[in-house]
């Protein structure tokens, strides 16, 4: 959802007293943003403008309790991603009509829409990073909701609202992901916490590089490679849904690099970029469905990711561990 709370002026002033951070100059409701209501805010302080972000959560963040933990121990180990301020008071959580709320300062940057291979290599190292930062496991985070029992709620949602042959594509890569996801061997693939949501509207870019990542909140524990392979479907897809070899694999070996991949994770890779492509088709399909709202939702078109669902049961990706090796 796209600034669903309308923020007035005197709410947004009054907000900011409880921050150290100067006088209000001027604010505008973020373009992008699906889920929570995002407000660039701009101020002035010793006459220095600088400008935040504030997001007024619709939803409480997957991680619950640990989002600001989480954040401020990414934020410690060097990552670019939005830790939350805290006000003078020490808060890092507000609240505004009700509903939590959290100042972080702005990134520079832009989104990118069509990747460079130099910057896809940053990317994985970026997950690498992040993933690395929180293996320790001090961080406790709830597991990744969209498992073997939402996959099957969602299937169950959307039959009769689809097509035939939509509703075959997710029948059969559901009883695809059912036994991946009950095998022994899969179990014991590394886990720990996962972004989740690392689509390119989720990243920023500059002159310089990598220069911010954002929307954590679907962050949970759940299985690395998973994090991959959701990232590889939105960066490293081609015209018509599959996974572009040359992108795919700078993706792989850039992650390899920092947090090596065992001979495991990249024999299921394919499995989990099925599972990560038929996860993100179902939510959205179940929002599009929800058309008597649509006034107040802002949705992507779910055919995206049939087509990439229908390519993975195709042309499966594989790849051998000696391609990424460094």
């Amino acid at each position: 959802m796209n600034a669903v709370t309308q923020l007035p002026t005197e709410t947004l002033e009054a907000t900011l007293a409880s921050y150290d951070i100067g006088l209000l100059q001027r604010f505008w409701p973020a373009a992008n943003g699906i889920e929570n209501s995002n407000y660039f805010v701009q101020t002035q302080r010793d006459g220095q403008c600088r400008e935040y972000v504030l997001t007024i959560m619709e939803q409480p963040a997957n991680a619950g309790d640990s989002y600001v933990p989480m954040m401020q121990a990414l934020a410690a180990g060097g990552l670019p991603v939005p830790e939350p301020l805290p006000n003078i008071r020490g808060e890092t959580i507000t609240h505004i009509d009700g509903k939590p709320a959290m100042l972080q300062r702005r990134f520079p940057g832009r989104h990118i829409f069509n990747p460079t291979i130099k910057q896809i290599s940053a990317l994985g190292r970026f997950i690498a990073r992040m993933h690395r930062t929180l293996q320790d496991g001090n961080i406790s985070l709830p597991e990744y909701p969209r498992g073997i029992r939402w996959l099957a709620e969602r299937r169950d949602m959307v039959r009769g609202y689809i097509p035939y042959t939509d509703q075959r594509l997710i029948e059969t890569s559901v009883t695809k992901l059912e036994s991946l996801l009950q095998r022994r061997d899969v179990a014991q693939l590394p886990r720990g916490m996962i972004h989740g949501d690392l689509f390119r509207d989720n990243l920023l870019f500059n002159e310089l590089g990598l220069a911010g990542v954002l929307d954590f909140h679907h962050a949970a524990t759940g299985y690395y490679i998973y994090d991959l392979a959701v990232a590889a479907n939105d960066w490293c897809n081609d015209s018509g849904g599959g996974l572009d070899i040359e992108r795919t694999t700078q993706l792989l070996k850039a992650y390899h690099q920092i947090r090596p991949l065992t001979q495991e994770e990249i024999w299921f890779f394919p499995s989990f970029a099925l599972y990560g492509a038929l996860a993100f088709w179902l939510s959205r399909l179940a929002v599009a469905l929800r058309r008597h709202e649509a006034e107040l939702i802002r949705f992507k078109n779910p055919d995206e990711f049939r087509n990439i669902v229908q390519q993975h049961l195709r042309h499966p990706f594989y790849l051998q561990p000696e391609q990424i090796a460094i």
